[in-house]
C-alpha cells in the first residue's frame, strides 16, 4: 500500500510540482487551514480593539489573507517559482510599468490607508468640501474612494486622493455644542432695542437652544442670548445672535423655527424688514398734464 501511495505521490514531482502530488494536496490544505484560522483571529482582534472603520480594515485583512493563501498554493508549482524568479529579476521594469499604468489607483489606495489610520473623518461625520462645493454625511470609506451622502439624498463618490489633499471642514468634530448664527436686518426706522429683545426672548424659548452660561455668569446676570449690531448697511441695521445647539441638524431646525416666530413678532410690533422700493414715472402722462396746464 505504501508503495502504491509512493508511486502516486511521485506523479508530477520535479516536473510541474515541487513535491509529490499527495504532499502538494496536504500542503495546500494546510495553507487554507492556516489562512482560515488567521482570518478568524484577526477579525476578532479588529472588531474588539479597532474603534475606527472596521469595515475597511476587514477588507484589507481579507486581501492580505487571500494573497497569502493564493501564494501558498501557487508556490507548490515549479512554473510559479520560475515566474517569480523572472519577475524578481526584472523588478525595476515591472515596477515602472505598474506605476505608470496604475498611478491613480495606487495613489487612491495609499490615500485610503492614510484616511483610515489618521482618521480626519469617519463614517457618519458631517463634512463640507468648499473646493468641490459638496456638503453631506460620510457614508462609506473604501480603498479607492469615499462616498458622501448629500442633503439632496444623492451619493457623491470622491477619489481618496482628492479627499486626502483638499481642505475640508469636519462639522462633526466639534465640542458638545454647535454654534449657530441667526442674522437679521431691520429698517432704520424700526425700534432696534425692541427688535433685539424679541430675538432674545424667542431664542431662549426654543427647545433646541442650549444655555451655555456658567453658574457664575447666571448669578451675575449675563443674558442667555446676546444680540449684537454687526453693521450698518445701505438700507438696514444688521443684527446677529449666536445660538448654541447639540448638533448641526438641531441648530438648522432651530434657526428655521426662529425666523418664523420672529417674523410674526416683528409684524405684531411694527418692526420692518427692509426691502427695495421702486418709483415708476410715466412720461406720457407727465407731458399731457404739462400741456393741459
Amino acid at each position: 500500500m505504501w508503495d502504491i501511495l509512493g508511486e502516486i505521490n511521485n506523479i508530477g514531482k520535479n516536473t510541474f510540482l515541487r513535491t509529490g502530488i499527495i504532499e502538494t494536496i496536504i500542503n495546500a490544505l494546510l495553507v487554507l487551514l492556516s489562512a482560515f484560522v488567521i482570518s478568524k483571529i484577526l477579525r476578532k482582534l479588529i472588531l474588539k480593539h479597532y474603534k475606527g472603520n472596521p469595515k475597511m480594515i476587514l477588507k484589507i485583512k481579507n486581501f492580505i489573507v487571500y494573497a497569502f493563501a493564493i501564494y501558498g498554493i501557487l508556490n507548490q508549482f515549479t512554473a510559479f517559482s520560475e515566474i517569480m524568479r523572472i519577475l524578481l529579476a526584472s523588478t525595476g521594469v515591472v515596477t515602472l510599468a505598474v506605476s505608470l499604468a496604475a498611478q491613480d489607483a495606487v495613489g487612491n489606495f495609499v490615500n485610503g490607508l492614510m484616511i483610515i489610520f489618521f482618521k480626519p473623518f469617519k463614517i457618519g461625520d458631517l463634512i463640507r468640501i468648499e473646493s468641490e462645493n459638496i456638503s453631506g454625511t460620510v457614508e462609506d470609506i473604501a480603498l479607492r474612494h469615499t462616498v458622501v451622502k448629500t442633503f439632496e439624498n444623492t451619493r457623491v463618490i470622491i477619489p481618496n486622493s482628492t479627499m486626502n489633499s483638499t481642505v475640508l471642514e469636519n462639522i462633526s468634530l466639534t465640542n458638545e455644542q454647535k454654534a449657530n448664527f441667526l442674522e437679521l436686518d431691520i429698517s432704520y426706522e424700526s425700534d432696534v432695542d425692541r427688535a433685539m429683545s424679541i430675538i432674545s426672548e424667542e431664542a431662549a424659548k426654543h427647545p433646541n437652544f442650549l444655555d451655555i452660561r456658567t453658574p457664575n455668569e447666571i448669578e451675575n446676570g449675563v443674558p442667555a442670548v446676546v444680540v449684537r449690531i454687526t453693521g450698518f448697511l445701505d438700507n438696514s441695521v444688521h443684527l446677529r445672535a449666536t445660538l448654541y445647539s447639540k448638533n448641526n441638524s438641531e441648530g438648522f431646525a432651530m434657526l428655521c423655527d426662529l425666523r418664523y416666530t420672529i417674523k410674526k413678532r416683528f409684524d405684531e410690533e411694527n418692526i420692518e424688514f427692509p426691502y427695495p422700493h421702486r418709483t415708476i414715472i410715466l412720461k406720457n402722462e407727465t407731458k399731457q398734464e404739462e400741456t393741459s396746464a
